[in-house]
């Protein structure tokens, strides 16, 4: 007898647990009739957009759902509805809703909710016509900052893991913010992508995009080297993302280098986007010791005034200009303002009236 209460308490705490984390076996639970029509109507939308009906109604009612406070289990229906999905686009509604439309974020704080959705993505497999990964890695994303160890190990593990479905891991990768890299791991993990020659370009730039925001010392140190050595890189995609990343981080030591690439690049039309940029970057915010920011500012008025490049891409470096200011950002923005091409003349003229209203 002993023996088979034991057996029967154990079975009815863990059926507790399960219920109150948002467990796969919610047995006793059904979802509300109303929202799981909402969701299954928003699954068929072919995508999940304010083009189809069932999407902006689905909006429209589990927005109201969530300020009804009658409807306690609203978020723990939706994690249930994944975790018992037999398909892709059923998981992605129902991630969708929790991004987007239950106005709260305390189910990060719940382990098994992000387990719940780590599985789901690792089900997926990339398809060039389904967002399915994506709205699940945007979901899973909020426990890169988890104090659960195991979870977020094997988050890292699906980073690092080539077979994630692309989407949903480029997901992780780009909302990764400062206190995602605070946790241990996460730095090295994409600078190991980035520099993976191996690796699909779209998700090595994902990682370059990111990874000027680790802040600790020693991996600033390691950003840094790393985006130095890509300038050596020949893509426009994975050499501009590295200026870009060196822009954003003021590099004191990649800013030479950076000045010599736009010199040498900026004035052509597969990098003058990123060089642009990556002066832009530098002039941001406050000065940095070390840092010319005059050199950055003659180099972008040198490209906007550079005739070989068509018009539409001079402008780019307009608003490098505009940003470094001042009385000769306002003489440089004057002179293009007179330019006979409308293309550089119009955005030089709003950029120096945006600057003489900050006065």
């Amino acid at each position: 007898m002993k023996k088979n209460r034991l057996i029967f308490s154990i079975f009815f705490i863990s059926t507790i647990v399960l219920t109150s984390c948002g467990g796969k076996k919610s047995s006793n639970r059904t979802m509300d009739p109303k929202l799981d029509s909402l969701i299954t109507n928003m699954a068929n939308c072919k995508e999940q957009n304010s083009n189809c009906e069932g999407y902006n109604k689905a909006s429209e009612e589990i927005q109201a759902m969530a300020k009804d406070t009658a409807n306690k289990f609203l978020v723990e229906d939706l994690f249930n509805a994944i975790a018992q999905a037999t398909s892709g686009p059923r998981s992605a509604a129902c991630a969708h809703a929790i991004n987007f439309w239950t106005g709260s974020s305390e189910h990060y704080k719940n382990a098994a909710y992000g387990r719940i959705v780590l599985d789901a993505l690792k089900k997926e497999k990339y398809d060039e016509k389904s967002y399915v990964g994506s709205s699940l890695g945007q979901l899973l994303s909020g426990w890169l900052v988890s104090d659960d160890e195991a979870l977020l190990k094997d988050i890292h593990a699906a980073i690092k893991d080539k077979n994630t479905e692309k989407r949903g891991r480029t997901e992780l990768i780009r909302l990764s913010g400062k206190d995602s890299f605070a946790k241990k791991g996460l730095t090295d993990i994409l600078i190991a992508i980035a520099k993976d020659a191996t690796e699909n370009e779209d998700v090595r730039r994902a990682c370059l995009s990111v990874l000027w925001r680790s802040v600790e010392p020693a991996e600033y140190q390691k950003v840094e080297d790393m985006y130095i050595e890509l300038l050596a890189n020949e893509s426009p995609i994975l050499l501009g993302s590295a200026l870009e990343g060196l822009g954003y981080m003021k590099s004191v030591k990649g800013y030479d280098k950076v000045l010599e690439i736009v010199e040498k690049l900026g004035a052509n039309e597969s990098y003058c986007s990123y060089t642009s940029r990556a002066l832009t970057n530098y002039l941001m915010y406050e000065a940095k010791e070390g840092v010319d920011a005059k050199k950055a500012f003659t180099l972008a008025v040198k490209m906007a005034n550079n005739n070989t490049l068509k018009p539409y891409y001079r402008t780019y470096y307009v608003y490098s200009i505009e940003t470094f200011g001042g009385k000769e950002g306002q003489a440089a923005l004057a002179k293009l303002s007179t330019n006979k091409d409308k293309e550089v003349a119009e955005p030089a003229q709003k950029a120096l009236q945006r600057l003489k209203d900050k006065k």
